[in-house]
């Protein structure tokens, strides 16, 4: 099974009531939020990428007066998006390959979900394309240089490897999802994989983005604006962000 598969149709079955449940509207997110506020205005048009159920990020830009739309690969992600809040323009769609025109958005963001997706490179990309000129495009990643992010992707990988670990750990896991007992633990299954800031840094030179901002996301939730590129190790998650 590709990781696709697994995403559209397995991982999606625990964070269809995960999200809002367990995690809720972080202070992170918050921050994330306004800072899109304090840089695109109201009444535009903004893309989620890899939306969800549309908690908390789209439900918040909705009611705050911006015309929000959202792909997920997962079409039951998407049909209770569409319960949730009907004014959200969402639908099913691949992140390598978003369905809208050219330069269309003023704002296109993708948060908590770039470590699923199997080529980042493609999707920044595609974000690019969508976006208007001098619009915004935001994302964040988990930061491979990080040491707690490091040592859990290995881990991943190393059960990954161990068959009838792997077996036992997925009959659990369907048995938590069937039942709603206790939250499913997939390290066996290689869906999270972070990135190197450095790859980042690469790709956006390819793309002819010369200026752009790097944060930090602190214990306490806050972001810190970064003044140089850098590795980051102390950090488990960077955010980019940047005008087309």
């Amino acid at each position: 099974m590709d990781r696709k598969t697994y995403m559209k149709n397995i991982y999606s079955k625990y964070w269809i009531s995960v999200r809002e449940k367990e995690y809720g509207f972080l202070k992170y997110d918050k921050n994330l939020c306004d800072y899109i506020i304090k840089n695109v205005d109201k009444g535009k048009n903004i893309l989620e990428v890899a939306i969800g159920t549309g908690f908390p990020f789209g439900d918040f830009f909705q009611k705050k007066g911006y015309n929000i739309h959202g792909i997920d690969i997962a079409p039951s992600l998407i049909e209770k998006c569409k319960k949730l809040n009907s004014q959200i323009i969402c639908k099913v769609g691949d992140a390598e390959n978003i369905e809208y025109p050219d330069n269309f958005f003023q704002c296109t963001y993708s948060f908590h979900s770039t470590f699923y997706f199997p080529d980042l490179c493609k999707v920044i990309d595609e974000m690019i394309r969508v976006t208007v000129p001098n619009g915004l495009i935001i994302f964040d990643i988990q930061n491979k240089n990080n040491y707690e992010c490091s040592k859990n992707y290995n881990k991943m990988v190393l059960n990954k490897k161990n068959g009838i670990r792997k077996l036992l750990r997925y009959t659990k896991n369907i048995f938590k999802i069937l039942f709603k007992k206790g939250v499913p633990d997939w390290t066996s299954v290689v869906h999270e994989v972070p990135t190197y800031p450095e790859t980042i840094y690469k790709h956006l030179e390819k793309a002819n983005i010369k200026n752009y901002t790097i944060m930090t996301r602190l214990n306490d939730e806050k972001i810190l604006i970064m003044d140089t590129a850098g590795s980051f190790k102390d950090y488990s998650r960077i955010i980019f962000s940047f005008k087309k």
